[in-house]
């Protein structure tokens, strides 16, 4: 821990700071070759039995959900990373809430904010007011405080202590506890990682953790997911196994994807899948700042955009063309909701891409084909 004392940002300094993250986000956007370790490629994985590789096929996902659900088909959640921009689909589960109609799902998968928000979502209605709580109270300052030497000589611009608090006030024992239930009931919650020391994904079998009682690594997995490398510095997560600890560093789950949509070979003409993008699929309304600094923001947006359309476009293709039902909802470019890139977790922006995901799902238009026409909710 560092003696440097933290501090709080003024809108000036953040925007500052913002924009040099966009800059470390961008060269920091894949662990390096030589950060592998050989047990990257010459070991098994010793917590195969806690979490699932990223990009595992079918019959590694199998071992992992129960064979009733296999049998009549997994109904899915994927929420996507996205930042900020979290807040729509906060308020598009809160809003699909009041029309009576959220389904419990089988099986709920978060990367990123999109692992924030996954435990709430796998939870039920009940807990949609800490959604709402999270994502129209808080801002920036809440949760994000620079220390000067971690900016300088650490591995990140930004102390994650806010974070921390945040999980601890939100995600206390008693809703881990939940998640156990619910995973004894035959549901799954899956939240992705990406290692550090092998250079590899990993969804986490976060209802196997809930069952063990490992409420610590239940939180910092979520707070791993979220921890953009060089802006928030990585998770060094302790796993017991074996009668011992391993210890591994883990950072956000969207170096390695943006959402994760289980591959729909594993129930072939049977099951649904949702995926909930916090971002938008097209070209979207941003403060055109002309710095290099915000250049280098707005370029990375979208890039990230591409990343998910095209991944959005892949899925939706597998789950066609093994008769899955597939539905998309994403932000509209249009709602006129402008983003700066150089004002990071707004509250006047994050409450408004709420009302947006609220208004959206009660409306009955959050849904629809990747194509872009309407279409209904699967059923």
């Amino acid at each position: 821990m560092t003696d440097t004392p933290l501090i709080r940002l003024g809108p000036g300094r953040r925007q500052v700071l913002a924009g040099l993250a966009g800059l470390w986000l961008a060269g920091c956007a894949q662990p390096t070759r030589t950060e592998l370790s050989t047990r990257s490629f010459n070991e098994a994985d010793p917590l195969s039995g806690w979490r699932v590789p990223a990009n595992a096929g079918a019959s590694v996902w199998s071992e992992h959900l129960p064979a009733e659900t296999l049998a009549s088909g997994p109904m899915t959640l994927a929420i996507s990373g996205g930042g900020e921009d979290g807040a729509f689909g906060a308020g598009a589960l809160v809003g699909w809430s009041r029309t009576g109609h959220r389904p419990a799902f089988d099986v709920v998968t978060g990367v990123s904010v999109g692992a924030l928000i996954a435990p709430f979502a796998f939870l039920g209605p009940s807990y949609d007011d800490a959604l709402r709580r999270i994502f129209t109270e808080y801002d920036a300052d809440d949760f994000m405080a620079l220390s000067i030497s971690d900016a300088v000589f650490g591995s990140a611009l930004y102390d994650t202590a806010g974070l921390r608090k945040l999980l601890e006030t939100f995600v206390p024992d008693s809703l881990i506890d939940a998640v156990a239930q619910r995973h004894a009931d035959g549901a799954r919650l899956f939240v992705v990682t990406s290692c550090l020391e092998t250079s590899r994904g990993h969804a986490w079998n976060m209802g196997r953790i809930a069952q063990a009682g490992h409420y610590d690594l239940f939180r910092g997995i979520l707070r791993a997911s979220a921890a953009l490398p060089g802006v928030f510095p990585p998770v060094a997560l302790a796993i017991p196994v074996d009668g011992g600890t391993l210890t591994e560093t883990h950072v956000d789950g969207g170096v390695q994807m943006q959402f994760l949509a289980l591959p729909a070979a594993i129930a072939p003409g049977r099951g649904q899948t949702y995926v909930l993008i916090n971002n938008t699929l097209t070209p979207a309304a941003t403060d055109g700042a002309h710095s290099a600094l915000g250049v280098s923001q707005q370029a990375l947006t979208a890039m990230i955009r591409a990343n998910a359309l095209s991944a959005v476009q892949a899925a939706a293709r597998r789950a066609r063309a093994n008769g899955v039902s597939f539905a998309v909802a994403a932000i509209d470019p249009a709602s006129g909701i402008v983003y700066d890139p150089s004002n990071r977790f707004d509250a006047g922006y994050m409450n408004a891409l709420y009302r947006h995901g609220y208004e959206r799902a009660v409306g009955g238009s959050l849904w629809t084909h990747p194509t872009g026409e309407s279409a209904p909710a699967p059923t």
